[in-house]
């Protein structure tokens, strides 16, 4: 099992999330409308990593739209480092199932791409990102465009091109959902790494249980459709976790916790 080490301390730019009854209605037309979230309420402490889990349908990617400003609420609010959520912002990344990368654009081009289309490429900037390649292991493939790249490394180079906006809030909505078994625990460590050296706030919608008690601080379960705030649970594992942590009783009493809150 991984040595209890004292957490560094949270990042500067980490930023809390604030969510609090929150309701969300798809209107269909002729059609009855189907209720996403009803009455989600929800603190994210700044730097923690929290992961929502919950039944398909349950809300779980609606509720990060909201989060990131792509889609408004019906009612209730969504707080993002005390300022009400109204639209999308650079200090709120988002990471999807498949990452957006341009296919035009090489590894090093899509990574300034955001500061560049805010006018803020710099000499330092550059500096960052040249770093940021070297931290997701993308140095020698800083020429490289998307199709050359293998799905983890499209998926780190997407990271980059994130974290160079310096996001407060890391959205992430089932980023490893789509890999294969060997290149999504690849991706985890990956990420278990980076969050221990940034601290950077996570809100990481999943619906695998293993990977929410392997990652998350807490996991907050949503109840079937329409989503509300079922449960939030504290993990518990000390920092830095690997995957040694899953063999554990620990580990093992973690999931179980889940599992039961799930079959309520």
């Amino acid at each position: 099992m991984s040595a209890v080490v004292e957490s560094p301390a949270v990042a500067e730019q980490a930023t809390g999330v604030r969510i609090r009854d929150v309701h969300k209605t798809f209107h269909r037309k002729r059609r009855p409308g189907r209720a996403a979230l009803e009455g989600v309420s929800l603190d994210v402490e700044p730097g923690e990593f929290l992961c929502l889990l919950g039944p398909s349908g349950c809300g779980k990617s609606t509720l990060l739209s909201i989060i990131a400003g792509f889609t408004s609420a019906d009612s209730g609010e969504v707080i993002v480092g005390g300022r009400a959520v109204t639209g999308p912002g650079h200090e709120r990344g988002v990471l999807f199932q498949t990452p957006n990368l341009f296919p035009w654009l090489t590894t090093w081009q899509n990574v300034l791409y955001g500061p560049k289309a805010r006018g803020v490429l710099t000499a330092e900037v550059r500096e960052e990102a040249a770093e940021l390649l070297e931290t997701v292991g993308l140095a020698d493939a800083r020429d490289a465009y998307p199709h050359e790249l293998s799905g983890g490394m499209r998926h780190r180079a997407a990271f980059a091109r994130v974290l160079i906006n310096h996001p407060g809030v890391l959205l992430m909505d089932e980023p490893f959902g789509a890999l294969d078994a060997i290149t999504r625990a690849g991706m985890q460590r990956f990420l278990l790494e980076l969050w221990q050296k940034r601290r950077t706030t996570i809100v990481f919608v999943t619906h695998d249980v293993e990977e929410a008690a392997l990652l998350g601080d807490r996991v907050c379960v949503l109840s079937a459709p329409p989503g509300g705030t079922k449960a939030v649970l504290d993990i518990g594992l000390p920092r830095p976790r690997s995957y040694d942590d899953t063999e554990t009783l620990e580990f093992v009493q973690a999931k179980r916790r889940i599992r039961e809150v799930l079959e309520r």
